[in-house]
């Protein structure tokens, strides 16, 4: 494994693909085989979704800690490897016909816990992998193209998972969860073929509680990382919990009869929308004021979501969805962006466990509760729920934050000589660091560098 090398942002981006395209197969996938295969109630529905989503919620905070004190790259080969045995479990289980309800809900409490320790070392490993790659003969690249960059990835897997789980109704979702198995083995294979991630430089020797503290200390006491922090949660309760999980798969089952073919193609459709807004950003370049988009595309989305309530024509779902992916597309990878750009460098994991913690601890509450006004006032009329709730959130943030006015900081990965006037957050970092080694390098980097 050591003689193949791979440029550190590529393998990066395979890290992203593996995980991504198991995602966009387990979106199609866990909710129909509940709501097509089984027949669930919506309330059950619910409890399933959060059964995914409650361990991450719980996990985030600590998993942020972790992914500051130990190297990244094994923390995300070890539990894309974790997940992947969990969903080569479950498939093995369906093909021989143990199909349960409470089997689902054991597979969703074993991902979330993947997922709870994958997306802060994932999330967090981009800035160093972007300082890393300026320092080896691959080239570099600024970290708001990489994050686009990043997502589009993301948002491109997820198509091809969900495109796949589009014949779940011909194969058996048995078959597909065995393809989302694999996935994550390359996805970890990836992992552990990237530069190590360890950070030599202030390395906490603090108690991991008194970390996690400064780390929400950071986000609450910032007025861009506190009110990016507080949409995450209102998209996490409202839209992602409330209408993605739970609303959508209950509207397309009984508000037009439909089943696997229809749930992928429409979360086909929206990632199809994320993904061309992401490639318009990479073409335009950066947003001068990231934080106006921001709140525009979010906008859309509640635009959107609100339309739900009108009884259209399934073609017209199709159309709302499409907007609505366009939206959320230029909000996820802006959002995430101004976060990675505004977050002080030597608690990035952990800011980044705290905002994600945002979006994942108000997914569950929100599914939960869905769950209930679903199946007491039908999925049209709930739909107007998320719209109200995450439009009331943008205009108090608005109105009362600087998020409107903020601007793209142009960040530097390469130590500058001498004194630096007003540092922005990377060049204070390398200026603390001279010698260039705010990460550790693994052997092979360190062959690359002597190619250079």
């Amino acid at each position: 494994m050591r003689k193949l090398r791979l440029p550190p942002f590529g393998a990066y981006l395979i890290v992203v693909a593996g995980w991504f395209f198991g995602f966009g197969l387990q979106t199609t996938l866990f909710p129909g085989v509940i709501t097509f295969t089984l027949q669930e109630s919506p309330e059950r529905l619910s409890l399933a979704q959060a059964a995914l989503t409650g361990p991450m919620a719980l996990l985030l905070p600590f998993a942020g800690v972790l992914a500051e004190r130990k190297d990244r790259r094994g923390i995300l080969f070890y539990f894309y490897i974790f997940a992947g045995i969990a969903a080569i479990t479950l498939a093995m289980l369906l093909i021989y016909g143990q199909l349960s309800f409470w089997l689902l809900v054991g597979f969703a409490l074993m991902i979330g816990v993947a997922g709870g320790f994958v997306m802060p070392a994932r999330d967090s490993a981009i800035n160093p992998i972007v300082r890393i790659s300026k320092r080896t003969k691959h080239g570099g690249i600024g970290l708001q193209r990489a994050v686009v960059m990043a997502s589009a990835v993301q948002f491109g897997a997820q198509i091809v998972g969900m495109g796949v789980g589009y014949f779940a109704a011909v194969s058996g979702p048995g078959v597909l969860f065995l393809a989302q198995g694999v996935a994550l083995f390359f996805g970890g294979l990836a992992a552990a073929l990237m530069p190590r991630l360890v950070s030599r430089r202030k390395r906490s020797t603090a108690h991991p509680i008194a970390d996690l503290m400064d780390g929400i200390r950071a986000v609450t006491r910032s007025n861009v990382l506190g009110p990016m922090t507080a949409i995450m949660v209102a998209i996490g309760f409202f839209i992602v919990g409330g209408a993605f999980f739970v609303l959508i798969p209950i509207l397309i089952r009984d508000g037009y009869g439909g089943g696997f073919p229809e749930l992928a193609s429409l979360s086909i459709v929206f990632w199809v929308g994320a993904l061309v807004a992401n490639v318009a950003l990479v073409k335009f370049g950066h947003i001068d004021k990231p934080g106006r988009a921001l709140i525009l595309a979010q906008s859309v989305t509640v635009l959107a979501v609100g339309a739900f309530a009108i009884p259209l024509p399934l073609m017209g779902i199709y159309g709302l969805v499409l907007i609505w992916g366009l939206g959320a597309g230029v909000a996820i990878s802006l959002s995430r962006a101004v976060v990675q750009e505004q977050a002080p460098p030597d608690k990035l994991a952990r800011v980044m466990s705290v905002y994600q913690l945002g979006l994942f601890g108000g997914m569950p509450a929100g599914i939960l509760l869905m769950g209930q006004i679903v199946g007491a006032i039908g999925p049209r009329l709930a739909a107007l729920i998320p719209m109200i709730g995450l439009g009331i959130v943008l205009i108090a943030i608005s109105i009362w934050t600087p998020i409107l006015s903020l601007r793209h900081v142009e960040t530097k990965s390469l130590p500058t000589p001498g004194p630096t006037p007003n540092p922005t957050p990377d060049t204070a970092m390398d200026e603390m660091d001279p010698q260039g080694e705010d990460e550790a390098v693994t052997e092979d980097e360190e062959t690359d560098n002597a190619q250079t």
